[in-house]
């Protein structure tokens, strides 16, 4: 008896294989570099899972060393520093664990040359960190991070909502193309 894939099984499993291949957890040792801008507290040397979009920036493609891995908190040196990345309950309500969360913002290699590859509005929005009227979705989420899962499961959606703070939100409107038409705090 032969046996036939039919081309949908066929995809399910090369995708089901290609995900565990990317999903390999994040260990201590490990050097990455930043999938995106991170927006730490300079002052706690402390960045959360919720994304926090302080002033202060860790730019996209920095090379980063996990220090130590804990359940909720990852610390991780740049340039000589330690920082913690927390992992907070927001996130993990919305059901996404520590590693897929880290795996928003840290990575084996950013895509630099994607990078290159955007608008003039995405370059300078993802070198300024914040957001301009004209980035697509891939520069907003190379700016100022994937927003917070637990307000923002889907990506595809109109609107994208960040926290400045942990009061005071913006939200980020796209029109149908995928473009920034308006950021509203």
């Amino acid at each position: 008896m032969k046996l036939r894939l039919i081309p949908q099984t066929l995809l399910l499993i090369v995708l089901a294989f290609a995900s565990q291949i990317a999903m390999a957890e994040i260990k201590v040792g490990d050097k990455l570099q930043t999938l995106s801008n991170l927006h730490p507290d300079m002052n706690k040397s402390l960045l959360y899972s919720t994304n926090y979009q302080l002033p202060s920036i860790i730019p996209v493609c920095e090379n980063i060393e996990v220090v130590k891995f804990k359940r909720n908190k990852m610390i991780f040196s740049w340039n000589g520093r330690n920082f913690t990345m927390a992992y907070d309950k927001h996130t993990k309500k919305a059901g996404v664990s520590m590693q897929d969360s880290l795996s928003d913002f840290f990575g084996p290699q950013c895509d630099s040359a994607k990078i290159s590859s955007l608008n003039k509005a995405d370059r300078d929005g993802i070198k300024s960190g914040q957001p301009q009227t004209g980035m697509t979705k891939d520069g907003i989420l190379i700016a100022m991070g994937r927003p917070p899962h637990h307000a923002n499961p889907d990506l595809g959606a109109s609107s994208w909502m960040y926290w400045l703070n942990k009061f005071k939100k913006k939200r980020i409107d796209f029109d149908a193309n995928g473009k920034v038409i308006k950021i509203a705090l």
